[in-house]
């Protein structure tokens, strides 16, 4: 099982990436949250079945923001299996809007905290052009994580909410020249690049020196570009860049799009 010990802290990644982004945080205790079901809700099943989360153990979806990649499967998902799902008012009112929203719905603001089971939550926002984006802090068993998927950069509150964390899980979403190179269209390119767009691969590892400490003992990357980005770039660069830091011995993982990764401990 992945969850050997009563008070453990486990992440699972289901699948991260312009096409689809879940999270798993599971305690044997407490059970299981979700971050975001960007999948349909038959892609959502499959993949709990492949990191063997049972659907009755899942407390609730928490929701970063409302483009489809994040919440295409929340409203089939949760209304199949009662799973309440928490978003910003802003939010909710946007995908009821479009059809889209749950029956079981819990509303919160940036900045609030709230507690689900034994899971603490801490909601903030970051910037990104959707509704009412935002990045969670998650403390259970001791244990805190941070996790920002989306936001084109990491201001002054980002780095507040997300250091000193045990767990970090942060965008490196594109590669400036690989960005620049493609065919995409030219505002396009600027929107991705723009400070309400996507973290970049630098970026993202120029802020790590300040984000993680002592008591980080992991780091998933993720939300990782199929277009204009490469796994093996990324994870080559943060190894050099974990070297350098001094944090060459911390647990690493790049999220894959169409892969549920294995479960990390924190």
């Amino acid at each position: 099982m992945y969850c050997e010990l009563p008070d453990s802290l486990n992440i699972c990644t289901l699948g991260s990436g312009s096409k689809g982004n879940a999270f798993a945080f599971s305690s044997n205790q407490f059970g299981t949250l979700l971050v975001d079901a960007g999948f349909s809700a038959k892609q959502m099943e499959n993949k709990l079945q492949s990191a063997e989360i049972k659907i009755e153990s899942i407390k609730a979806v928490l929701l970063t923001h409302d483009h489809d990649d994040h919440s295409h499967g929340c409203r089939v998902f949760c209304d199949k299996y009662g799973i309440p799902l928490y978003c910003s008012y802003q939010t909710a009112h946007y995908l009821n809007g479009k059809n889209k929203l749950p029956g079981k719905v819990v509303q919160f603001e940036a900045g609030d905290r709230f507690e689900i089971d034994g899971f603490q939550i801490s909601a903030f926002a970051v910037q990104h052009d959707a509704i009412d984006p935002v990045g969670f802090r998650i403390k259970c068993h001791g244990k805190e994580i941070g996790i920002a998927t989306d936001l084109g950069e990491i201001n002054a509150l980002c780095k507040q909410r997300l250091s000193l964390c045990d767990a970090l899980i942060l965008e490196s979403n594109y590669d400036k020249e690989m960005l620049y190179a493609s065919d995409r269209a030219l505002h396009l390119k600027r929107r991705i690049a723009g400070r309400m767009g996507h973290l970049d691969n630098n970026d993202a590892l120029n802020a790590l020196e300040e984000l993680l400490s002592d008591r980080s003992s992991l780091l998933m990357l993720v939300h990782i570009s199929n277009d204009c980005n490469c796994y093996e770039l990324v994870e080559k660069n943060l190894s050099c860049c974990l070297e350098k830091i001094r944090r060459s011995r911390m647990d690493f993982y790049v999220a894959r799009q169409h892969e549920v990764s294995p479960w990390f401990a924190v």
